[in-house]
């Protein structure tokens, strides 16, 4: 049993006050409901780059065009291209057939996105979660981009992919891909007892996507490693993903706790409490709190 004001549930009422000078300052905009719903389905306007659905059901009014647009997605903290590649990474995760649609062609539509680094994005994304449920995302992402270039008069030209690293020895590729997981994890890899961590987690993973910057920075293959693994509750992954973040500052505690509340929105607070266990157990261990 965990003594009173020891713990995650001591730390996590301590913690997050900041949030609440964050709401306050987004509820002194609303003056009362209907400017709330105005400001609501502008923002969803803005986002999702169409027209906003009519309140018509306690699922779109309280939550759609309510949370999700009217205050989720205006907290401020991340940039909106950091907020693309949470809910890709989700909505990717959970199979949501329409919404990834839905979200794919606002992130190209909107120019959050360019069509590189969709491709760059789904890449990752298969590293993560698999090349089948990347399937769907690389499927949406190719009629969006169809459609895109129909409705502005353009010729859709050929994606400018950046080429796999070119072939070496096994000795070289093992290496290389030590050398990366170093410099990204900030920590020894682990041993390459098996052919999973030898060859397709070292080498492959480390040594030959976390290396590819054309088109994704670090910080945003961190954003959807952490979301992905999330997703799925693998909870040493997250940890190690978190821990590097701060590390290396490629984002910050108060970025991180932002990511929580964005990520819960697509894949549901019980998922995302266990990622705000985890985000305060790291935080605490390395002095933030």
């Amino acid at each position: 049993m965990v003594p009173r004001g020891t713990g995650v549930d001591y730390i996590i009422e301590s913690s997050h006050k900041c949030d609440d000078m964050e709401e306050d300052t987004l509820m002194e905009q609303w003056t009362d409901r209907d400017a709330r719903q105005t400001a609501a389905r502008s923002e969803y306007e803005h986002i999702m780059t169409t027209l906003s659905p009519d309140p018509m059901s306690a699922y779109i009014e309280a939550g759609v065009i309510g949370f999700v647009f009217g205050e989720m997605w205006r907290r401020g903290i991340l940039t909106q291209r950091d907020r693309r590649w949470i809910t890709l990474s989700c909505l990717g995760a959970v199979d949501a057939a329409y919404p990834i649609e839905t979200h794919v062609w606002a992130a190209l539509n909107s120019g959050d996105v360019t069509n590189e680094e969709f491709d760059e994005f789904v890449l990752h994304f298969a590293t993560q979660l698999g090349w089948p449920k990347a399937s769907v995302l690389t499927a949406s992402g190719m009629l969006s981009m169809i459609k895109i270039a129909e409705e502005r008069g353009e010729v859709l030209s050929p994606l400018d992919f950046a080429p796999w690293a070119d072939p070496v020895t096994p000795e070289e590729r093992h290496r290389r891909g030590e050398a990366a997981y170093q410099e990204v994890q900030g920590s020894s890899p682990p041993p390459p007892i098996t052919a999973f961590r030898r060859d397709a987690y070292l080498d492959y993973l480390y040594g030959e996507i976390w290396t590819r910057d054309r088109y994704l920075t670090r910080r945003d293959r961190r954003i959807i490693s952490i979301c992905c693994s999330a997703a799925v509750g693998v909870d040493t992954e997250v940890r190690e993903h978190i821990a590097a973040a701060l590390a290396h500052e490629e984002l910050t505690y108060e970025e991180l706790q932002e990511l929580v509340v964005h990520f819960a929105v697509y894949v549901g607070w019980v998922l995302g409490r266990r990622l705000d266990d985890a985000l305060i157990e790291v935080a605490a261990e390395r002095g933030l709190l």
